[in-house]
């Protein structure tokens, strides 16, 4: 059971994922992140607590939804009459409120100028995925993504395919002035990745002062989304064929599926259908249609590329996350801005510390919008009426 949020779960959960269908016998991962305690109540329905270890993952050691999740879960075991210390292991950063050995069975440790949201191939994500798919999995998760750092570092550009697609990118978003980037996966293993790369972009490069303190001078990360395809060609994908709002869209396939099952209907297996609907969506993309019916035209001349691999194998998925953790850092570093720090996700803990204080203590909130909000939020309604 892993404990944690944003970094601290969106990475090791989208690689969990991924890679399920190489998992030993008898171990899996289920995660709990949102505070939210329906989250949590869901999670712990289906577990059985006697035969869970619980991984709880905070950099810190103060991150409010984590320990508020780990009480809860703490809480629940002392209720099955277990000893919570025989079950819990931390990850955290050396000397914060976690690294306490009375408290858990075993601490891994993570170093503190590593963020949360680069963190999947440390101890944040390898202590739950060498779990699940072992020692061997684990390994060969890692050289993928060390194979990627190394080819980062090539200086012919032609053959650095993170700072390819960070320049692509950058000619999107800047010079032809587009908005968002659609990240689509033809795997439904892949169907917690994208939301990955939203934090890990979007968290990193959502920035408007340079690294010399200055106002930036031109658009910097774009909004990032994406769902597994073909369920999206089904939902969204008339917006990127004939909407008026470009999207680039980064398209991700596999020759050959992880299990080894499949079956041939009307000539053609699953898997190769999967593929043909990536290639073509890409070539409908570029390519559009003519009509002599406005309404069935496709203007075409809309930017995707396609990344294809032999399969989603452990190595695939390490190479697969570091070419995006690494194409998103040689984005920052074009538009002259830090990658990784995030600001801009403080004020609102701080602010909710504080309603969280003025609540615990029954005082009354300060002045102005915050009072009105408090007010309106945990006041009796009047009867018949519905609270704006």
């Amino acid at each position: 059971l892993h404990i944690g949020i944003g970094g601290s779960d969106l990475g090791p959960r989208s690689v969990v994922e991924a890679l399920r269908a190489y998992s030993l016998p008898g171990r899996e991962a289920r995660f709990i992140a949102n505070v939210d305690p329906d989250d949590a109540a869901r999670v712990l329905a289906e577990t059985d607590l006697a035969h869970t270890l619980v991984c709880i993952v905070s950099k810190s050691g103060t991150t409010l939804e984590t320990r508020a999740n780990e009480q809860l879960v703490r809480e629940r075991l002392r209720v099955a009459g277990l000893d919570p210390y025989r079950h819990c292991l931390a990850v955290t950063g050396q000397g914060s409120p976690m690294d306490n050995p009375a408290n858990y069975l075993r601490s891994f440790y993570m170093y503190d100028y590593i963020g949360g949201r680069y963190s999947a191939t440390s101890m944040v994500g390898s202590v739950t995925l060498g779990f699940v798919v072992g020692y061997q999995g684990l390994l060969e998760f890692l050289r993928g993504a060390a194979v990627i750092d190394q080819l980062a570092e090539e200086t012919d550009m032609r053959k650095n395919l993170p700072l390819l697609m960070a320049l692509l990118g950058i000619w999107n978003h800047n010079f032809l002035d587009t908005a968002t980037l659609a990240v689509l996966p033809y795997s439904q293993a892949l169907h917690r990745f994208p939301a990955h790369l939203q934090q890990c972009d979007m968290e990193s490069n959502g920035k408007a002062i340079t690294t010399f303190g200055t106002p930036v001078g031109h658009k910097t990360g774009p909004v990032l989304w994406g769902e597994p395809g073909t369920n999206g060609q089904h939902a969204f994908y008339q917006l990127l064929h004939q909407g008026t709002e470009i999207v680039p869209v980064e398209f991700i396939g596999f020759l050959h599926n992880q299990y080894g099952q499949d079956c041939q209907v009307n000539g053609s297996t699953s898997q190769q259908k999967l593929v043909a609907n990536v290639l073509a969506q890409s070539l409908a993309l570029a390519t559009g249609k003519a009509d002599d019916n406005p309404n069935r035209r496709f203007p075409g001349n809309r930017p995707s590329l396609l990344l294809i691999a032999d399969r989603l194998t452990p190595y695939a998925m390490g190479a697969l996350l570091a070419i995006y953790e690494a194409k998103i850092v040689m984005q920052g570093f074009c538009w002259g801005i830090n990658s990784f720090d995030q600001e801009g996700v403080q004020l609102g803990k701080v602010l909710a510390s504080r309603i969280l204080d003025s609540l615990a203590a029954g005082a009354a909130a300060p002045e102005g919008l915050e009072k009105d909000l408090l007010t309106q939020a945990f006041s009796p309604p009047d009867q018949g009426k519905t609270r704006a």
